[in-house]
């Protein structure tokens, strides 16, 4: 075998959203003549992606069923240990560091977590058992070498469940996330805002929200929904204004209910996963994120990235990365304060696009992915030197 290269497992239990995005843009600046790579994963049709956002890598995908997903798991990667000569394991996520972990403690190869996620006391409750998984679920963080955070936010939210965590194993870091800037710069198409209306059959004068999170609990679409109920109240608003949900997720059944009952159905307009969403931040007016927490608010980047005016939550994590930007921010779980921003945005829409604009020069240096693999690139290396022999 050819040891010039470092051998890299990367571990994925949820291979979307922002985990999938990472790896996109952050290991497209690491070198695939220092790194060859071996992915174990979900089988899942967006980490289908995965393979070709890596192709410039010498890579092996190594997918199982979701049934059983973190038992197999365990065992899969168990074997890849066992028969590999792996120089570091990558793993994203709480729950495939957990399961990491689990397999890799009788091989002990360096790993280095990075959290995607922050964490909420209801993922543990406060009954004996909640406690117990608490302990277990904080024993098995700790045994990473290193748990790498894409935020300081979420660095600080680690620390608050587990202050332990600061005696100094694991080490702690934080990497900011970042964007392939030099992706997002290279298109400049000023008609993708014409195209994608008239694709999608929207009247001139109309307001074009989008909303470009999964469909669960965490992106706060229900106060999305609500907020819309709200404005559609309105005369002076309720016929300009449409939203774009873009993406897939569990409870997108139950939100299409909900806009049904309220009887909104013609303000929403849905359309399934997009692997490259450039061209919807540029044809919508505004991005709308109601999140309830974000280990980093990816997307909010990506929009500003793109002159993308963005309404955005305070929320943990995202309004770290919207700090000192023109976003218009509003209050977490409150749709009063979303419909009025909404409103003010209408009514001031090209001032507000002309202050995103200006943004964009301190938005390429702010979230540059480059930043984030040179830092990546420097830890591997670090780490690496401690693996034994």
């Amino acid at each position: 075998m050819n040891r010039t290269k470092r051998d890299l497992l990367i571990v994925i239990r949820h291979p979307v959203g922002g985990i999938r995005t990472y790896l996109k843009y952050t290991y497209k600046y690491l070198d695939p003549g220092k790194y060859r790579l071996t992915v174990l994963t979900v089988r899942n049709p967006e980490g289908s992606h995965i393979q070709t956002d890596l192709d410039g890598f010498e890579i092996r995908m190594v997918e199982i069923e979701n049934r059983h997903a973190e038992l197999n798991m365990v065992l899969a990667m168990a074997r890849l240990l066992s028969k590999g000569n792996f120089d570091l394991i990558h793993s994203q996520g709480f729950t495939a560091g957990a399961l990491t972990a689990l397999a890799n403690a009788f091989f002990r190869v360096p790993h280095i977590l990075t959290s995607h996620d922050v964490l909420r006391e209801d993922q543990f409750g406060k009954t004996v058992f909640g406690q117990l998984k608490r302990r277990l679920f904080g024993q098995l963080l700790g045994r990473a070498d290193v748990i790498q955070s894409v935020s300081h936010d979420a660095a600080a939210n680690l620390l608050e469940y587990y202050p332990r965590l600061l005696d100094g194993k694991p080490l702690l870091r934080v990497i900011l996330n970042g964007i392939d800037v030099a992706a997002f710069a290279s298109e400049t198409d000023q008609t993708a805002s014409g195209e994608l209306r008239r694709d999608l059959g929207i009247a001139e004068g109309t307001v074009l929200f989008g909303f470009l999170g999964r469909f669960m609990p965490q992106k706060g679409f229900e106060y999305l929904v609500d907020a819309v109920d709200m404005v559609s109240k309105d005369d002076k608003y309720g016929n300009r204004v449409k939203i774009l949900a873009v993406n897939d997720g569990a409870y997108v059944r139950e939100y299409k209910a909900l806009i049904d009952s309220k009887k909104l159905t013609s303000y929403f307009l849905f359309h399934g996963f997009v692997p490259d969403v450039r061209r919807i931040l540029r044809g919508i007016d505004a991005l709308v994120m109601p999140s309830l927490w974000e280990a980093y608010g990816l997307i909010a980047a990506e929009a500003l990235l793109v002159g993308c005016p963005v309404i955005a939550s305070d929320c943990i994590g995202l309004r770290e990365v919207t700090r000192n930007t023109p976003a218009l921010i509003v209050r977490m779980k409150d749709a009063k304060s979303l419909a009025a921003a909404m409103r003010y945005f209408m009514d001031n829409q090209t001032a507000i696009r002309e202050h995103t604009a200006r943004y964009l020069q301190k938005a390429m240096a702010r979230y540059d992915s480059r930043r984030t693999a040179g830092q990546l690139d420097a830890l591997f290396d670090e780490i690496a030197k401690n693996k034994r022999p």
